[in-house]
């Protein structure tokens, strides 16, 4: 049996709490305020700089996903108890912000959309990570069967074509189908690179805490170059960006081979489950129009350090509140024992395939 990696489990945690923080300065408003403030404002800066560090955050989670992925049993019930857990939010959380929210009421195409959350990709990622984990199967016979030299090979197409070209070459959006990385086919190239370093390890440098800096200052210096979001500035500020990916590349690296004390693991076993719950519930569509657009955007007129304060600690305090109603919807899933239906619905999704495979 392998031995769990808690450096990963804490690279979620960490990676989460820049996720939260990352939309609490877009949707929540801060950069549109400031933008609208004047691009020359220290504060403008440093919501953008605050965005850089972060955003590689979703790129973590692909990678995790190779890293963990390649050398772990494929069981389809993984997929079915993280589809229950998002119709459980899209529905839920449609219904309480309702509820709460004088005078709003639900289309018919929104509740169609609750509660058909991957049709509607009412969540883009997880919309992109089904089908991801569609091909897992076919991604790990690929990284278990190709020689290293054969894989790095592949590899290297894959990032010049999907990361430098998509930055730098293929200029129309759409060629490439990436639609800035919010897409399956990007996860895909993450997967592989992630279960790449599990098998290989990463040997392109060993600095990794120098490299993600200069990254981010790389990153941010050409921001501003470039003439900010109005201008060619985010050309390295998008999910499949060059400095992006090695960021991304660099903290997976950093953080799986990190010695954690007894007392450290503890606290971790017991956040780590919960992250995907944080993602579900800030992010629930009518959540965060309703609870999060907007409501940060006064911190944009503030003293630069009162900024940093209040969305540091305003992103926790999102993440803490989304990590208690997550478990309590465990420990509602629990008394209604929903992972008998997760079992009995993967043996039927089976015994389905089975069926289908026969007749082929």
């Amino acid at each position: 049996m392998t031995k769990r990696n808690y450096g990963i489990d804490l690279l979620r945690i960490v990676s989460m709490y820049m996720i939260v923080l990352n939309h609490v300065l877009l949707i929540g408003g801060v950069i549109g305020q400031a933008t609208q403030l004047g691009t020359g404002t220290f504060n403008y800066k440093l919501s953008w700089l605050l965005d850089i560090i972060c955003y590689g955050a979703v790129n973590c989670y692909a990678l995790i996903s190779g890293y963990v992925g390649v050398t772990s049993r494929y069981k389809p019930q993984n997929i079915i108890r993280l589809w229950l857990q998002v119709l459980f939010y899209s529905v839920v959380l449609n219904v309480a912000v309702v509820a709460l929210v004088p005078g709003l009421k639900l289309s018919k195409e929104d509740i169609l959309a609750m509660f058909m959350p991957i049709s509607y990709q009412r969540y883009w990622y997880f919309s992109a990570y089904f089908v991801l984990f569609l091909f897992i199967p076919l991604l790990n016979y690929l990284l278990n069967t190709l020689s290293r030299a054969s894989l790095q090979k592949m590899l290297f197409m894959l990032i010049m074509i999907f990361s430098f070209g998509e930055t730098f070459i293929f200029r129309v959006k759409d060629f490439l189908a990436l639609n800035s990385g919010y897409s399956a086919l990007w996860l895909l190239v993450l997967y592989l690179i992630g279960g790449y370093i599990r098998l290989y390890d990463w040997n392109l440098w060993h600095a990794d805490r120098l490299v993600f800096s200069g990254l981010v200052l790389l990153s941010f210096i050409c921001f501003l170059a470039f003439g900010g979001e109005a201008g060619h500035g985010r050309v390295l500020v998008n999910y499949p960006a060059p400095t992006i990916l090695l960021m991304a590349i660099a903290l997976l690296a950093y953080f799986k081979d990190l010695k954690l004390d007894p007392r450290s693991i503890k606290w971790i076993k017991g956040f780590a489950p919960l992250t995907f719950g944080v993602y579900l519930i800030h992010l629930q569509p009518m959540v965060a129009v309703h609870l999060i657009q907007g409501r940060f955007s006064s911190l944009a007129k503030e003293a630069p350090l009162i900024l940093l304060v209040d969305v540091v600690g305003g992103s926790l305090l999102i993440y803490l509140g989304c990590s208690l109603l997550e478990k309590l919807r465990q420990v509602l899933f629990s008394l209604l024992r929903i992972e008998l239906l997760v079992q009995k619905l993967e043996a039927l999704l089976l015994r389905v395939v089975h069926l289908g495979t026969r007749r082929l």
